[in-house]
């Protein structure tokens, strides 16, 4: 059980220093065209915010979901709050790099070799009906780009260390 009496209130300044965050009421609507809400395991952007909002540290620290977030920002035309639920999985991410220099994401090899980690082309159907453009742009269509993001993780030193994984990407 969690004992909320030894949180770091102050989490949130420390990862996501935005006064928005706390207005996030946890509706779910962030989780709607979310092509991670069914990677297993599921990103659950509210439940991240929930554990940043709280002072969770621990818990933030050993969650792997935020590496799972495709970029595709669906959950910041969605959220009804204006929270930025996409750019809050990407200070998660920060922190956790920050706060642990040895993790290296379990989703890092996916993310190498074609730049993000879930299926981008899903909910076309639904993006549709909400008015939004069916298909979003995806690193892995411009492949010079996705060469330089390769060039750019192999200078970070928790991939180069671990460079053995990616041999034959």
């Amino acid at each position: 059980m969690t004992d909320l009496a030894t949180a770091n209130k102050n989490l949130w300044r420390d990862v996501f220093d935005s006064e928005d965050l706390r207005y996030c009421f946890n509706c779910s609507t962030c989780v709607s065209g979310c092509p991670a809400s069914n990677a297993n395991p599921p990103l659950l952007i509210r439940n991240l915010a929930r554990m940043v909002i709280l002072g969770l540290e621990d818990e933030l620290l050993e969650q792997d979901t935020p590496w799972t977030c495709v970029t595709c920002s669906r959950c910041e035309e969605f959220c009804p709050m204006n929270v930025k639920p996409f750019e809050l999985c990407l200070a998660i991410r920060k922190w956790q790099s920050r706060n642990d220099e040895t993790r290296i994401p379990p989703s890092i090899v996916e993310i190498y070799s074609r730049g993000y980690t879930q299926a981008v082309e899903r909910n076309t159907e639904q993006r549709k009906a909400l008015g939004l453009p069916e298909k979003l742009s995806a690193i892995s269509e411009y492949p010079e780009l996705l060469e330089k993001f390769r060039k750019m993780l192999m200078q970070t030193q928790v991939i180069s260390k671990n460079a053995y994984m990616f041999e034959g990407v």
